[in-house]
């Protein structure tokens, strides 16, 4: 077994976006009792999936892990990356969503887009993992694998390992 598994990678981030969910849950009506309280979490979930989930793990799949499928000539689900590329532009759509809710006070509304997000993202991460990463777990060969872990790593140095390390802690806080 390769080592340098780039798809081990995907898995881990996917494992750590999933985490949000919880958050997002343990919002459920605290901005009536602690409406800035509730925008400053809100703010940081943004943050985290904008720079992490989108930034970081979206850019990995949308200029590595696709582009490589795609060029697999035994890759024939060309659709499957097409629905995936969508999700990925429903879900910054969401992030605009929530952000104008918030800056009209609207957090009940900004909740259930949340909400939304949280369970879209949740199925869009159980098809990827389910499908997308078992198709290229058995297309790509190691030389293939060893090469797209390179490139992830080089994305995570750009981001820097402090900022993913503060990204990750917005989970925990």
């Amino acid at each position: 077994m390769n080592q340098n598994n780039p798809i081990d990678v995907l898995y881990k981030e996917h494992e750590l976006i999933s985490k949000a969910e919880d958050a997002i849950l343990k919002l459920n009506n605290t901005w009536v009792d602690h409406p800035s309280q509730f925008e400053e979490t809100v703010d940081k979930l943004l943050t985290f999936f904008q720079e992490y989930a989108d930034g970081l793990h979206h850019r990995k799949e949308e200029e590595v892990l696709f582009p490589a499928l795609m060029d697999n000539p035994q890759f024939t689900l060309h659709e499957i990356i097409r629905e995936f590329e969508n999700h990925h532009e429903e879900f910054r759509s969401y992030v605009g969503n929530i952000q104008e809710a918030i800056s009209k006070k609207n957090y009940e509304q900004a909740y259930k887009l949340l909400r939304s997000y949280s369970m879209d993202l949740r199925d869009h991460i159980a098809a990827e993992n389910e499908e997308l990463f078992v198709l290229a777990e058995n297309l790509l060969d190691d030389s293939e694998k060893e090469k797209m872990f390179f490139l992830f790593k080089d994305i995570d140095m750009e981001a820097g390992e402090s900022h993913l390390k503060k990204l990750a802690e917005i989970l925990n806080s």
